[in-house]
Order: structure tokens, then C-alpha cells, then sequence
């Protein structure tokens, strides 16, 4: 070799003795890279001086292989590869620096994390390679023959930390690695908590004067409150029950503002964890009306990662080589959520913190030292409560979170029994309510009552009769194909214009563009009846004055409840609780299957001995206790995290039964930006932006029957397809020639 040592070549082909050519020196790389993941990390923990040092030896040894010969002849042009030059640095790190979690990270950036014991088996079998390097390597960088060749104190790391360590370091790493690639700095936009918090009391204090006095106007304001007062509490999980209607989506942000102004030292950044049947879009828009479009980084649940079929029912994501890092207009800025104020999806925070990907955990560094809202929390997957849990434990004791558990219907996270080691869920005392008084404030605010016709199965004839009758009425089902006939039969019985679809099928533009016809025709007091699946359960401030429901889960059947007289009017009209929700059994029974057909039967067992109502805590505590005492809730999961199996985990561990294949489609504004993506030929970062509201994410199945029907590749990309014109329907949303039976939410 001649000496000089490269990373990267020139990102235009240009060789390196060309004049302008912008060759990376690999020592170059290295020093940037370390000093990157160290300032990365020291802006996640300030006071873990071991974790800064630890991220400082990621990055000072990740591509210690490409001093090989075999990388700097292929970089050069003058021989072939493959040269695979992760395990090389983590080899070193393993023997040398006896750090395992450094060298996980190192043989993880690119391929992703890897068990942990089928790697011992890895790193001896490389040691024969290593022959020559350290001396090649000291020479070109004097910091690498100071850390293999001296005496660094190597402190422990406890067993228990070992895990979420290692995907920190993970995260610093690939952080700092693709911000060097590309030529990035560090960027960490100021929370300016107090600022924010004065903008938003002055808007709240605007929503007060517009709305009319009455109980829901107090309640609102008793929650504020309650939630400003809360907020210099040494607690680190607090739950937010509110029911639905009652201000929590802006009250639980002005509780972590507050926070955040109390200790600006503290906390960086606040996050908004949507469910993902919910419509993330409208409430990134609330913050967004309140502090200004800029402000918000919206992150949906969607990829144009490289997918391939796992199974006839899951994908799974195909790992990068790393290699497109350097080409930032296919790089989505969302991938390292360095924004102050970010609204995702629960998908897309929980499965980051999961997953053994680099594309993932790139951004859960900056999950450290955040103030996280989970907002409609009952929701999370039983299956996989025992983990969540214990994560979000971890990232309040060790990373200085704090965690909202925001609800209308509060789930039973603690266990009832301290010594009760084999329920996995938090020890009583680990949550702390924010409303002083819920039990008072869920019977001020019930403002619906709830009518029970469960004892007959009804089809849907029978029920497109009750909502024709009525002037405003909303139905939510539980399956597309239920919302579809019953949406068809209503098409006989209301004019077009007060009929309205709402389900995962419609783009999130057209979904808002929905919402904002039924808000208006609502305001106006003109006839509108809605058809939806469950994504309008949660987030969607809609006021009807009866809603129908199809037997589901008790909690999913509240939600609902909160859309009927949900600012109260016909309640302080009558004295009474004024609004109706009449829940019934669908003649098929059909439901989604699982853990969402096993909560349905309950709670129609549940309901069938007791006349149960919305402010009923009650038997609301109870279907949550029979819910999670009934089943295993992920122990195996925990298992797997004890004995560092990260590609294993990561491979089993799913928010949602599959993982969505994103597919762009040409409604409204989106017919124009699928046209230019088109004609662009490449998916660039300003594309992303202005196409994400104009996705539908398909599973597997789906995806493999519409591909060949009412989808295209755009020509030359891997895994970025575009519906046609046709299949996209302007009430339905995207159709196809795939059977509809069955199709969940």
C-alpha cells in the first residue's frame, strides 16, 4: 500500500489524485466519528463519563477492518470484494478492550446488532485477520495504538444495563458515523420550554373564552391545572386519566413543558407517542396550529426500507450495507429525531428501541433525557407488556425519561400484590395520577349513556335502519370489509353528501379532508353520517349526538362513547348525560383475532352482567385486571433481552401483527407530487416530506396480490411503489381486486 488510507471515495466517482476530488482519509473518518459519538453521547447521559468513553472507543474502531488490503484495493478500484470490515475493530475490542457491548456495536453498525453468543463464536474465528493491523493502524492514527496498546481503565457494566447500553452505543455510533458521511454536524435544536409553555397557556387561554361555560369547560380547566401543578413532582411515571373530551391531548403538553422549564438541564425534548390505529396527522396539527408547522417533526409508521416476505403474514427489513449514507436527498431527516418537539407513532418508538437495526436505533440516543407522552396508552399490545414496561423502567432510572401515560381509560399496569414476582407489571407505587380526583372528574364529565343491544345479533340492514333515522350519527366497526357494507347499505338510504368513510384504506390527506367535511357539517347542524374503522377511536374531536358500536374491546367501546356529546352541549341542555351510544353484536361476530377477539368476549361477558356506563371505573379496573392476569404478557421477550439475544428479539418483537409496505397514491395534491417523483426518478428528502401524507401502508398479502394489479415500481428503486390512478377511489380510498374478507384496520 502507498500510506495513505481512505474511508470514502469521492461521492461523484472522481479518483483521488483528480483535483477537487473529495476523498475521505480513513483517519480522518475515525477522529470525526469518535468525537461525534462521544459529544452524542454526552448530550444523552451528561454525567455517564463510562458511557461517553465507551462511545468514543465505537467510533475509534468501527471501520478499524478497512485498513485491510482487500478494502483499500477495492475502494481503489484495483480489486474485488466482498471485504467485510466491521468484525475486524470489534474483534479488538472483544479480546483487547474485553468490552462486548463495543464490540457488538462495531460488528452491528452496518448488519445490526447481533446475538450476543453466537458472536463469541464469531470474534474467534476472525482473530487470524487481525495479523498486521494494529501496527498499520497505530501509525496512521496515534489514537488507536493509544487505546489498544495502553491501560484504560475497563470499569464493569452491570448485567441489568447491559442491554439498552448496548443499543445507546448502537445509536451514538450510527449517529456520528452518517452525520461524518455526510457532513453534518451535531444539531440539537433548543426544547425552549418556558417559551413554549407561555404560547401555550396564551392559546388554551383563547380556547376558553370561544368555548361556553358549563361542566366541560371547568372540568377542561381543573385538568390544566391539575397537570401545572403536578409537573415539580419528583415522579418519573405519572398517569394523565382523563376521559375523553376532557383537554388531555393540550393539557399533557403543558405538564411537559412545565417540566421541562422546571429543570431546562434535564430534559432536551419532548416526544408524542401515538397509537397506531390512531390519526397521528390531526394531532401533529393541534401542536402544530399551537407553536408553529415548523416545530413538529411528524414521524409515521410507514418504510421504504427494503422489505422482504418473512412469512405469508410479516415482512421484515432488509439491512443496508451503509453505502447510500453520502447521497442525503434519499436519507429521511426523521432518522435521528434531533428535533425539540416530535409526534410518532408507538410502532415507531417502541419497535426503535426493540430492534438490532442501525436505521432504527440511530435515533434512540435522542430518546435519552426526553419527557415521553404516551397518549391512548391502553392500547399497547398485551403480548408484549412485560418489556414495555420494563423499558420504560430503564429509561426513567438510567436515562433521565420521564413517561405521561395519557387515557381516558386507565389500564392496570400495576400489579395488586408487591411480592408477586411472577406478574410482570410494575409494583403498585410506580405510577402517579396527575388528576387529584378521577373517579369525581369521569363522573362530572359523563355525558353519554350507553345502550346495550348485545342479547340478538343484528346485520347490518338492521343497523343502516337505526343510523338512517337519525340526523348525525357515527358508527365504528371493526373490520374494513364491516365498514364497507355497511357504508354500501346507508348509500341506499342518505344522500351523498351527508354520507361519509373513514378507514385506513384513504391516504392521510384524504382521511383529514374527511374529518374536516364531517367537523363542518357537524358545526353547521346539517345531516352527516360516518362509517369508520377504529383509527377514529382516539384523537379525532368529532361531536355527534349518537354513536352506534360494534361489540369490541371495552375500552375501544368508551372511546367511542367520548365521541357522542363530547363538548357537552345537549348534557347541560338537559341536566342529564344527553349523548347515546348504542353498542351491538354484528350478526358474523367476526372480529380481528388474537388478544382483540379475546377482549371483545369479555367485555361482552362483562357487559351482559352489568349495566356498565363510561364513568364506571369499576368494571373498567376489572376488565383490565381479568385482561392481563389472564395471559402471559412477554416473558420471553424478557428472556431474550437477559441473555443480550438482540437479533432474535428484534426478529420476534412487533407492535402490530406485520410490518406496513408503504404505497404512494394519486389523491389530490399527491397526484401532482407522484407525477414529479416520476419524472424525478428518485424518492428525494423534500419528496418524502410532501408524499408521507399521501401513503397507504399494505400487508404482506395484500401487498403481493395488489403488485400485480394496481401497483408499480418506480424504475430503479428497490422498494418505492405507486398505485394507479384507478385503484384509488375517491370515497373508499385505494381498492383493488383482493378480497376484502377479513381485512383488519
Amino acid at each position: 500500500m502507498n500510506g495513505k488510507f481512505w474511508a470514502h471515495s469521492d461521492p461523484g466517482g472522481l479518483a483521488p489524485e483528480v483535483p477537487g476530488a473529495k476523498w475521505q482519509p480513513l483517519a480522518e473518518h475515525l477522529q470525526n466519528a469518535a468525537r461525534l459519538a462521544r459529544r452524542l453521547a454526552e448530550l444523552a447521559a451528561p454525567e455517564y463519563r463510562h458511557f461517553h468513553d465507551l462511545a468514543e472507543w465505537c467510533g475509534l474502531l468501527h471501520d478499524y477492518g478497512k485498513y485491510t488490503d482487500c478494502f483499500q484495493k477495492m475502494i481503489l478500484g484495483s480489486g474485488k470484494g466482498p471485504c467485510p470490515h466491521s468484525i475486524h475493530g470489534a474483534v479488538m475490542a472483544y479480546e483487547t478492550l474485553k468490552a462486548p457491548h463495543v464490540a457488538a456495536v462495531i460488528a452491528g453498525h452496518h448488519a445490526g446488532l447481533p446475538d450476543l453468543g453466537g458472536f463469541r463464536d464469531r470474534v474467534g474465528k476472525n482473530k487470524a485477520e487481525l495479523s498486521g493491523l494494529l501496527e498499520r493502524a497505530s501509525g496512521d492514527l496515534a489514537e488507536i495504538g493509544a487505546l489498544l496498546n495502553g491501560k484504560t481503565p475497563k470499569p464493569e457494566t452491570p448485567r441489568e444495563r447491559f442491554d439498552l447500553l448496548t443499543r445507546m452505543l448502537l445509536s451514538c455510533l450510527v449517529d456520528a458515523d452518517r452525520l461524518d458521511a455526510a457532513g453534518r454536524a451535531v444539531v440539537q435544536a433548543p426544547l425552549e420550554a418556558a417559551q413554549r409553555l407561555e404560547i401555550l397557556l396564551a392559546h388554551l387561554s383563547e380556547l376558553a373564552q370561544k368555548s361556553p361555560m358549563g361542566v366541560v369547560k371547568n372540568a377542561r380547566s381543573e385538568v390544566l391545572g391539575d397537570c401545572l401543578r403536578a409537573a415539580a413532582l419528583p415522579d418519573q411515571i405519572f398517569s394523565l386519566s382523563v376521559p375523553t373530551g376532557g383537554g388531555k391531548t393540550l393539557a399533557g403538553m403543558a405538564f411537559a413543558l412545565k417540566r421541562a422549564a422546571l429543570e431546562p438541564e434535564r430534559f432536551r425534548r419532548i416526544i408524542v407517542v401515538i397509537p397506531f390505529l390512531s390519526i397521528i396527522e390531526q394531532n401533529a396539527e393541534v401542536y402544530a396550529r399551537v407553536f408553529g408547522k415548523d416545530s413538529i417533526l411528524e414521524h409515521h409508521s410507514g418504510t421504504f426500507a427494503p422489505l422482504r416476505e418473512r412469512d405469508t403474514e410479516r415482512f421484515e427489513q432488509v439491512q443496508d450495507d451503509g453505502s447510500q449514507y453520502r447521497n442525503l436527498s434519499k436519507r429521511p431527516e426523521t432518522e435521528n429525531w434531533d428535533a425539540p418537539l416530535i409526534v410518532t407513532t408507538s410502532v415507531r418508538f417502541f419497535e426503535s428501541l426493540f430492534s438490532n437495526h442501525p436505521s432504527d436505533l440511530r435515533r434512540v440516543h435522542n430518546i435519552a433525557r426526553s419527557i415521553i407522552i404516551l397518549d391512548e396508552v391502553q392500547v399497547l399490545p398485551r403480548p408484549l407488556l412485560a418489556p414495555l414496561l420494563a423499558m420504560m423502567d430503564e429509561l426513567c432510572r438510567d436515562w433521565g425519561c420521564s413517561f405521561v401515560l395519557s387515557t381516558a381509560t386507565k389500564p392496570a399496569f400495576e400489579r395488586q400484590e408487591l411480592e408477586n414476582k411472577q406478574d410482570r407489571r410494575w409494583p403498585p407505587g410506580m405510577v402517579r395520577e396527575i388528576v387529584r380526583d378521577p373517579a369525581e372528574l369521569h363522573r362530572k364529565l359523563r355525558r353519554v349513556s350507553i345502550d346495550w343491544r348485545i342479547q340478538q345479533p343484528v346485520d347490518w340492514p338492521e343497523v343502516a335502519s337505526w343510523m338512517s333515522q337519525e340526523r348525525q350519527a357515527l358508527c365504528v366497526v371493526n373490520l374494513r370489509d364491516h365498514a364497507a357494507r355497511l357504508f354500501d347499505e346507508l348509500r341506499n338510504r342518505v344522500p351523498d353528501q351527508a354520507l361519509f368513510h373513514l378507514s385506513t384504506r384513504m391516504c392521510a390527506a384524504h382521511r383529514l379532508k374527511v374529518i374536516g367535511e364531517v367537523r363542518k357539517r357537524l358545526l353547521d347542524k346539517l345531516p352527516c353520517i360516518v362509517v369508520s374503522t377504529q383509527l377514529i377511536e382516539a384523537g379525532v374531536d368529532l361531536d355527534f349526538p349518537v354513536a352506534f358500536r360494534a361489540l369490541g374491546p371495552l375500552d375501544s367501546i368508551v372511546q367511542v362513547a367520548g365521541r357522542a356529546d363530547r363538548e357537552g352541549l345537549l348534557t347541560a341542555a338537559l341536566g342529564r348525560p344527553a349523548g347515546r351510544l348504542v353498542v351491538f353484536q354484528p350478526q358474523d361476530g367476526r372480529t380481528p383475532p388474537n388478544e382483540y377477539k379475546q377482549a371483545t368476549a369479555m367485555t361482552g361477558t362483562l357487559a351482559r352482567t352489568r349495566d356498565i356506563q363510561p364513568d364506571d371505573l369499576g368494571s373498567m379496573s376489572q376488565f383490565f385486571e381479568d385482561f392481563y392476569t389472564s395471559a402471559d404478557l412477554g416473558s420471553d421477550f424478557a428472556k431474550m433481552r437477559a441473555e443480550f439475544k438482540f437479533k432474535t428479539l428484534s426478529e420476534q418483537f412487533e407492535m402490530i401483527s406485520s410490518r406496513m409496505q408503504d404505497v404512494f397514491v394519486p389523491y389530490g395534491e399527491g397526484k401532482m407530487l407522484v407525477n414529479e417523483l416520476n419524472h424525478a426518478k428518485q424518492l428525494t428528502a423534500q419528496l418524502r416530506r410532501q408524499l408521507q401524507r399521501y401513503t397507504v401502508g399494505l400487508q404482506p398479502w395484500e401487498f403481493n396480490q395488489a403488485k400485480e394489479r394496481i401497483l408499480s415500481l418506480l424504475p430503479g428503486s428497490e422498494n418505492i411503489w405507486i398505485a394507479t390512478e384507478a385503484a384509488y377511489d375517491e370515497v373508499k380510498g385505494l381498492q383493488s381486486e383482493v378480497s376484502v374478507e377479513g381485512m383488519m384496520v
